[in-house]
């Protein structure tokens, strides 16, 4: 799987990539933290054990079939959008302040896998893999709900100090990642059209060719003027980026029981020393640095894979 920025690939061909990777695959529809909310989902079936992805910041579930596909042949895999991404409820920002926060994803996700499991009739996850605030969302519902998740797996988590608000929003500001959000051109004439503009763009220039495949062909919508728009609304990114910091994670993982790993991304912009503070606050917990950027499962999901084989064998 290349860099796009790296083969000149029609979008046709890119499309069918992104596509054929999802070929078997059932839509379902989970239950997120209040019955107004629905999560959608991907499932590769199979017969082993459950494996569950969640996606990072803006982007969505299908973006991590290259991760699904290749572990699809020895466990149940299940990719999950939150809400306000992908195929999931869309809840308008701002009309609800406590809408995006945390907390509230947090809850959706939990909520998600109790009705997953008892759909698929698995007892528990055997894994949780979870990107950037994905991997935040997974340490939440395993310390709401600790019985049901044998490992994790945190790529390069959103796992910052707690901060009041004018903190948070400094640092937000600081990083420039809201404010670039709400910038960022979110309709094209076509998927066509929005394929060259974001293989072009440094951001998603390392994305496997597969995965910006599917960030286009999934993560986007047909309007009503012709056009096609991003399905995660740049208000609600910005807004879920506002609110990383509101919580302090050793708040919160006194009571997470799972084999955790936190990847931290030596190129990425995340403190090891702080996932290790959080990691001596549960009695299986360890960190690992890689020699990769935040968005390293997107870039390189082959890395994700061995990382999974690691974990297996090792708990």
């Amino acid at each position: 799987m290349s860099a796009v920025s790296e083969i000149g690939i029609s979008w046709a061909e890119a499309r069918d990539r992104g596509r054929a990777l999802l070929e078997g695959v059932t839509r379902r529809r989970l239950e997120g933290a209040s019955p107004e909310v629905e999560l959608g989902a991907l499932d590769w079936g199979g017969e082993g054990e459950l494996v569950v992805l969640h996606h990072a910041n803006g982007f969505c579930a299908a973006m991590l079939a290259p991760i699904a596909k290749g572990l699809s042949d020895r466990f149940r895999v299940v990719s999950i959008d939150a809400r306000g991404h992908g195929d999931s409820t869309k809840v308008a920002p701002g009309g609800d302040s406590d809408a995006y926060s945390w907390r509230v994803l947090g809850e959706d996700f939990d909520s998600a896998i109790r009705e997953l499991l008892s759909q698929t009739g698995h007892e528990r996850v055997a894994l949780a893999i979870g990107h950037s605030f994905g991997g935040a969302l997974a340490l939440r519902a395993a310390s709401a709900n600790p019985e049901a998740f044998e490992r994790l797996l945190l790529c390069d988590p959103v796992i910052l100090p707690l901060m009041t608000p004018e903190e948070r929003r400094a640092r937000s500001d600081s990083t420039g990642l809201a404010a670039s959000t709400r910038k960022r051109r979110d309709r094209f004439t076509s998927r066509e059209q929005a394929y060259e503009h974001f293989r072009s763009r440094a951001l998603f220039s390392t994305f496997s060719l597969e995965a910006l495949a599917l960030y286009v062909d999934e993560g986007m919508t047909d309007t009503a003027e012709g056009e096609v728009a991003l399905k995660c609304d740049r208000e609600i990114e910005a807004a879920i980026f506002d609110g990383g910091g509101a919580s302090a994670a050793d708040e919160i993982v006194d009571r997470v029981t799972a084999d955790v790993v936190f990847v931290h991304a030596e190129r990425g912009n995340f403190s090891r020393e702080y996932y290790e503070e959080v990691a001596s606050h549960m009695s299986r917990a360890r960190v690992e640095s890689l020699d990769a950027g935040h968005l390293f499962p997107l870039e390189e999901p082959e890395r994700v894979l061995a990382l999974v084989d690691d974990s297996m064998r090792n708990a």
